[in-house]
């Protein structure tokens, strides 16, 4: 009975020793198989020792380890063209999109383009200061838009008790509109554009035209060496150079001058009141693009 127990007792020492050392080693022959497989995943050429995917031999897709044989077969649609190349070591798989990438990725455009023509864009854009106030997208704020219209020859002080409100009403009565600050909320002035706000600056701007066009050539802010120019030319009724840039606070290109003289010139011939009325929208128009990022 005693050699009996012994040689029990021996059995499952052994058995306890295989056991630790499989699972000691069986992490490491499923790391270095997986590791294997990894390796030969996209190779291009395939490796002559890897595996052939969906094949038990080292020939063909399915089977069989025949070896020796080339199929190309191209499939093209609108938009991908694949070209899929069986061989006697493995199948590879490259596809191009429209732009022409590979794997079908998106070809970006990396050239920034002439520095020569950017350099010509910002010289004729102006200072930086200009050229800042060009790429603001910002709402104008409040009290900002208040000393502009101001400045263009707007009476901030107009009322109407009857009839349509000046622009200097407007500005005043829709001052929640326009995102003024709310202090009592503890909410700031609005930095963007909502619907009723732009909404409500284009009435103001409409408003404001007739008054802007009377007073311009008066305003010191669009005056040069103490002189001012009127907004339309009393003679050619054409738009007048200095005065179209005072109103869009930048330099006026041939593009706005040849727009500001189509837009007056669409008033009915002798007709002197649809040529006012022609005036008024394009002000207004002016003022509204060159003040929302339009």
């Amino acid at each position: 009975m005693s050699g009996k127990r012994n040689v029990m007792t021996s059995d499952i020492v052994h058995q306890g020793k295989v056991a630790r050392l499989a699972r000691l080693a069986v992490p490491g022959i499923v790391f270095t198989v997986a590791f294997g497989f990894a390796a030969c995943t996209g190779k291009d050429p395939v490796d002559q020792n890897c595996p052939t995917p969906g094949g038990s031999g080292p020939g063909g897709n399915g089977g069989g380890g025949s070896g020796g044989t080339t199929t190309s077969s191209t499939t093209t649609s609108s938009t991908t063209t694949s070209t899929t190349t069986s061989t006697g070591t493995g199948t590879v798989t490259n596809g191009n999109d429209a732009s022409g990438s590979d794997d079908n990725t998106f070809d970006h455009e990396n050239n920034p383009g002439d520095p020569f023509e950017i350099l010509q864009q910002h010289l004729e854009e102006g200072p930086p200061e200009v050229r800042g106030r060009l790429h603001s997208c910002q709402k104008i704020p409040y009290s900002s838009l208040g000393e502009f219209l101001k400045s263009r020859g707007v009476n901030m002080d107009a009322t109407a008790p009857n009839g349509p409100k000046p622009a200097g009403q407007i500005y005043k009565d829709g001052k929640d509109a326009l995102g003024v600050a709310n202090y009592d909320a503890r909410e700031a002035e609005t930095y963007f554009h909502t619907t009723a706000g732009a909404t409500k600056l284009f009435d103001i701007f409409v408003q404001a035209a007739p008054e802007v066009i009377a007073n311009i050539q008066n305003m010191p802010a669009c005056q040069v060496g103490g002189v001012g120019k009127p907004m339309f030319d009393p003679m050619t009724n054409e738009c007048i150079y200095e005065s179209l840039s005072c109103i869009m606070g930048r330099p006026a290109k041939p593009e706005d001058m040849k727009l500001c003289n189509t837009m007056v010139q669409h008033a009915q011939p002798g007709n002197a009141q649809d040529l006012d009325i022609k005036k008024r929208i394009t002000v207004a128009a002016f003022l509204s693009a060159a003040h929302t990022c339009e």
